[in-house]
């Protein structure tokens, strides 16, 4: 979906500054060195941490519900540890390329949100500061793919603030109950579909790597090996996601329009006019369909013939401490102070965005949102986005792959190895 691949926009831009950017901080960054050992001999535990005397905190978040949040509740971590903090509005898929020269300015963030799939430029860029001193309590409150997800070469850089996956809509009134299986789905078109009325019983992005990877993943394939982190293993042809891509294929039966002619708006248009029973999107369609009253469900993803659950992308949305801070403690007690239970539990109730805390899934303000527990429970089944700077060379040669594989019906095994070629030698190149 083009949101998601808006994220991962400025990955060519952000790798030619890394070498520079990482020399420029070590040349004209003096006293960090220091600052980082000082807020380390404060305490070596989360409970001991106190903000440097006369620190004061500049956060950037996007503008909405995210922002009004973390507005909130500076106040009352003003109230708590006596340092002013002033929240700027900055998008989070931009906040990483702006703080390649802001950091070493000493004008960005100390604190900022960023997609996970950024990760990998950040840090090769030399702009976070790990999560140590709250690693060991983080990893123990969130959930195991949150972690994932804002980890970099086995080191925790993020405090999770949630977690995204997308799931099924389905119509009520066209369906009586939410299809457990694709077989069911399936079944349901052969009465539902009428293409010459613009009438489906199902649809999605199929030309975006994004929502179409759920099937690939669900047969086995993947991008990356060692849980997204090795480039040099790259699992997008393997025998499994030949087998999870022709099977994608299938479904133009139920679905026969091109690529070009399907697209986020255009699929959600016809899911809010009645014309289509059930659709893949995120939680973040839940605000628009509540204003056009209409009777809807979510549920997870439903079981492929191969009796296995889709394997979701998910994106983890997290704040991040700048390393060019003056102020690494203060910083690091925020980012832990926004993502405790109390606070993830008002950002929910802010942002409907799901917190990937442990310590909520059974939370009354969860359990009782059949919507929030229905992502959730794809959410299990999700695998983070690598966040490698390797994963920007995949997204266009694995959606054309798909796009040609729909479209004109090639063999998947020959369009995926091409794409698999183009994503090859874009890195050789890169390198």
């Amino acid at each position: 979906m083009s949101r998601r691949l808006m994220m991962t926009a400025v990955i060519a831009v952000l790798f030619s500054f890394s070498f520079l950017t990482a020399c420029d901080k070590a040349e004209n960054s003096p006293g960090k060195e220091e600052q980082g050992n000082e807020a380390q001999q404060q305490s070596n535990s989360s409970e001991g941490l106190q903000p440097e005397p006369g620190a004061e905190l500049l956060v950037w978040e996007s503008k909405g519900p995210e922002f009004d949040f973390l507005k909130a509740i500076s106040v009352e971590f003003e109230k708590k540890y006596g340092v002013k903090v002033k929240v700027e509005a900055v998008p989070a898929i931009d906040s990483v390329k702006k703080l390649t020269t802001d950091g070493p300015a000493g004008i960005g963030a100390d604190v900022f949100s960023a997609p996970h799939d950024q990760l990998g430029n950040a840090v090769t860029a030399g702009l976070m500061l790990e999560n140590d001193v709250f690693d060991e309590k983080t990893t123990n409150e969130f959930m195991s793919s949150a972690i994932s997800g804002v980890k970099y070469q086995g080191v925790l850089y993020g405090f999770p603030t949630a977690i995204d996956t997308y799931a099924l809509f389905y119509n009520k009134k066209l369906m009586d109950k939410a299809p457990q299986t694709y077989e069911d789905i399936i079944n349901f078109a052969v009465t539902y579909n009428d293409p010459a009325n613009k009438k489906f019983a199902f649809m999605w992005d199929v030309a975006q790597l994004y929502q179409s990877y759920s099937f690939l993943a669900g047969y086995g394939g993947y991008v990356f090996g060692n849980e997204g982190t090795d480039a040099n293993d790259i699992g997008l042809n393997n025998v499994k996601a030949i087998e999870g891509a022709k099977f994608l294929q299938s479904l133009k039966q139920i679905l026969p329009i091109n690529v070009n002619d399907m697209n986020d708006n255009i699929i959600t248009g016809f899911f809010q006019e009645g014309k289509t029973a059930a659709i893949i999107n995120g939680p973040w369609l839940i605000s628009n369909l509540s204003k056009d009253n209409l009777d809807y469900g979510v549920a997870p993803l439903p079981l492929l013939p191969n009796g296995e659950h889709p394997k979701s992308f998910s994106g983890i949305r997290a704040l991040y401490v700048n390393s060019y801070t003056k102020y690494p403690a203060a910083a690091k007690l925020f980012a832990s102070f926004a993502t405790n239970k109390e606070n993830l539990k008002l950002r929910f109730e802010m942002t409907t965005q799901l917190p990937p805390r442990n310590d909520l899934t059974n939370d009354p303000i969860l359990t009782e949102n059949p919507n929030a527990l229905a992502f959730l429970e794809q959410a299990k089944y999700s695998t983070p986005m690598p966040s490698i700077p390797e994963m920007g060379n995949v997204w266009q040669p694995a959606s054309a792959a798909i796009a040609s594989i729909w479209n004109d019906n090639q063999d998947p095994a020959a369009a995926l190895n091409k794409a698999v070629e183009q994503i090859k030698t874009a890195m050789k190149t890169k390198h």
